[in-house]
């Protein structure tokens, strides 16, 4: 299928990164995410199997959804391209931190926003490990989100 014709393509989505903690271990990955529910608040997110990522979620039962900035575009290239496995990617891509302590999961500078998850449910697809989240903690920052839409990098503000 060309891209002309994938939907997935079309489909214009908020870029998000995982960041994951557990003993001395951290990761963080581009993502996808979406909410399941506005009542209950909870949301999905897709993690390759195999992955650090996964690893963690897995071991600590949570996660952070941070929603990327309009400045991050740039760390989302980066931390999409890189397994956690072999490199430290917050040491590598220098990336500054706020401190958020309950977790553990660093949040990078300039995030538009960020929801403390606690693992409701997983489910094995295809190579992949869906985690079902509940928002436990947030914060918006007030900063534009950035967004992918075929194939480029946009950053949201009302119109």
């Amino acid at each position: 299928m060309d891209r002309e014709n994938n939907v997935f393509y079309w489909l214009p989505c908020s870029v998000v990164f995982v960041s994951t903690a557990h003993g001395a271990a951290r990761d963080i990955m581009t993502a996808t995410a979406m909410f399941v529910s506005e009542k209950e608040p909870l949301l999905a997110i897709s993690v390759a199997q195999g992955h650090l990522t996964e690893k963690l979620i897995l071991e600590s039962a949570k996660f952070t959804l941070v929603i990327a900035g309009a400045s991050h575009k740039q760390l989302a290239k980066q931390v999409g391209s890189v397994k956690g496995d072999n490199v430290d990617k917050f040491e590598k891509f220098s990336i500054k931190s706020i401190s958020e302590t309950w977790s553990q999961a660093l949040i990078p500078e300039g995030a538009a926003a960020w929801m403390i998850c606690n693992v409701e449910s997983s489910h094995e697809i295809q190579g992949y490990r869906i985690f079902i989240g509940r928002v436990v903690s947030q914060q918006d920052t007030g900063k534009p989100p950035l967004i992918w839409h075929k194939d480029g990098f946009f950053s949201l503000h009302e119109v």
